[in-house]
């Protein structure tokens, strides 16, 4: 694994996040939130130089649902760098495509799998003409295997240099020099891929994110499909495809998943007086065996250990 050899040093940043709370805190940056997907150890680690106009991180993920993106002032290009497959954006599948986002970008990225990615962050003043051109959203740079592994050993020396020889990287002018070829290196990739802007899934984006607001307006009751699906005008199967295709998951456990979580925070946070079930009852959880059991088996332990373990930490 990459990560295996890099350390910190003046010129790498190396952090590892100790759980999803700090980890969300680095995303905020971006608007957006991960849902984790599964309990169990969790170990993220992002390693980033920073340069000029842009900076460059290596981070690896883990299971989770990511909603949002917002990069007001920024391109962001994400390049992965092992072999996963799965993940998808919007509902589409990403393959080993680059991941381009601009502005606004309103995305829902299913990752089933953690895995390894690069990621460009540059400053809009800093774009080359190509890049302006981009509208705000997101799209898919496809490359052939052969400029996709160049690419990618690029970018692992880069990491790899800042690690070992941060003198190198600090030196008078380096900074630039390197920059600039990353930069070239990202545009002899565009000009060798094609961009793909299909949106064949458009139509499942919009019911999974009217299933967001429903959530968002009535988080104490489970979501009725039946309910719902003639609320938006659809039928109860298409309901379904929607949220599988775009969420991995069906649209009774994505409510769930988000209401367990927004339980989970709010019981981080310890507040006096505050107790389980009515934490629980607030988020529609209504019986208490059946919360406890849900909880445990996706947050990896009861809710009254999250909340003791909240309240020691204020102690």
């Amino acid at each position: 694994m990459l990560f295996r050899n890099l350390h910190a040093s003046t010129s790498l940043e190396l952090v590892r996040y100790a759980d999803i709370d700090q980890f969300r805190e680095s995303e905020r940056y971006a608007s957006a939130e991960s849902i984790p997907l599964r309990t169990g150890n969790f170990a993220v680690l992002r390693a980033s130089v920073t340069l000029p106009s842009c900076s460059l991180s290596l981070v690896r993920t883990f299971p989770r649902i990511i909603r949002g993106y917002d990069f007001s002032g920024r391109l962001i290009i994400v390049v992965p760098m092992d072999d996963v497959s799965s993940t998808r954006m919007n509902g589409r599948e990403i393959d080993r495509s680059l991941i381009i986002l601009k502005g606004a970008a309103n995305c829902t990225v299913y990752e089933p799998e953690g895995r390894l990615v690069a990621i460009l962050s540059i400053r809009r003043d800093a774009l080359a003409d190509s890049w302006l051109t981009f509208e705000d959203g997101h799209a898919l740079l496809r490359l052939p295997d052969a400029e996709l592994a160049r690419l990618q050993m690029h970018l692992r020396g880069v990491l790899e240099t800042a690690a070992a020889q941060p003198q190198a990287i600090e030196a008078n002018g380096t900074p630039e020099t390197i920059e600039a070829a990353l930069f070239s290196s990202f545009d002899e990739a565009m000009c060798a891929g094609y961009i793909d802007r299909r949106d064949g899934r458009a139509r499942y984006k919009t019911i999974v994110d009217h299933i967001e607001r429903a959530i968002h307006a009535n988080h104490t009751t489970d979501i009725y499909c039946d309910t719902l699906a003639e609320e938006i005008g659809i039928s109860t199967r298409t309901m379904n495809s929607a949220v599988h295709a775009v969420c991995g998951t069906s649209p009774l456990r994505y409510s769930q998943l988000k209401r367990l979580w927004a339980v989970r925070r709010q019981l981080r946070n310890g507040v006096p007086g505050l107790t389980v079930k009515a934490s629980a009852c607030a988020h529609g959880f209504w019986h208490m065996g059946d919360f406890s059991k849900l909880y445990r088996n996706t947050i990896g332990e009861l809710p009254s250990q999250t909340l003791a373990n909240a309240r020691r930490l204020l102690t």
